[in-house]
């Protein structure tokens, strides 16, 4: 038997499902996330599939650049 994966506390992994996403930029819900797709956030980078099989990634990088957070490969700063 596999072990689930885990993302350890404080970090936030490079691709992330809409659920995940949706947690990053502070959205409610992924549903509330996916309704703002294309308006306030960034197409998935990876769309795949249909129905239950559909996999849709957004990557952190773009909606950093949606949220406004510079990346310019320096510490943030804390605040």
């Amino acid at each position: 038997m596999s072990k689930p994966a885990v993302i350890p506390a404080g970090c936030w992994p490079a691709r992330m499902p809409p659920e995940i996403a949706a947690g990053y930029v502070g959205e409610r819900s992924a549903n509330a996330f996916l309704r703002l797709v294309g308006k306030e956030y960034p197409l998935p980078a990876v769309d795949k599939g249909t129905g239950k099989g559909r996999r849709r990634l957004w990557l952190k990088e773009d909606l950093d650049r949606a949220l406004g957070i510079a990346n310019d490969g320096g510490v943030p700063e804390p605040f």
